[in-house]
């Protein structure tokens, strides 16, 4: 087995077995790594790679948007439609300008939902 089909097999064993808000963490975890090699790439110019992993971090907000429930009607919900759309468009924008600024940007905002997503006690929310 190569390590290519080892790391698929293990990542959806990940996700098979994963409770929602554990797949969240997933998600999360799965931006802030495609960002962070994204933002080595654009160190060194390599324009192909950078946007393999743009396009997997856009994704994977895409992903989370898609998530959210009542966000016509839900204001925390609401808000954090907006806030991925804002950080879609600037890894979309930082790749075009070659922006480790915002790279680092998207990378800091993902942190903090990432954070704070990990201090909800998903057993107090159910009960």
């Amino acid at each position: 087995m190569t390590l290519l089909s080892y790391q698929s097999v293990r990542r959806a064993t990940l996700v098979e077995g994963a409770s929602p808000h554990r797949l969240v963490e997933i998600l999360y975890e799965g931006a802030l790594s495609n960002i962070a090699i994204a933002r080595k790439h654009i160190s060194t110019n390599d324009r192909k790679r950078l946007h393999v992993h743009i396009d997997k971090a856009v994704a994977v907000i895409q992903e989370l948007q898609a998530s959210l429930q009542d966000y016509q009607t839900n204001e925390l919900s609401a808000n954090l439609f907006e806030l991925y759309s804002y950080i879609v468009s600037m890894l979309l924008e930082s790749e075009k300008k070659l922006d480790d600024d915002s790279l680092n940007t998207c990378l800091n905002l993902i942190e903090i939902l990432s954070d704070t997503w990990k201090e909800i006690n998903p057993d107090k929310i159910a009960a």
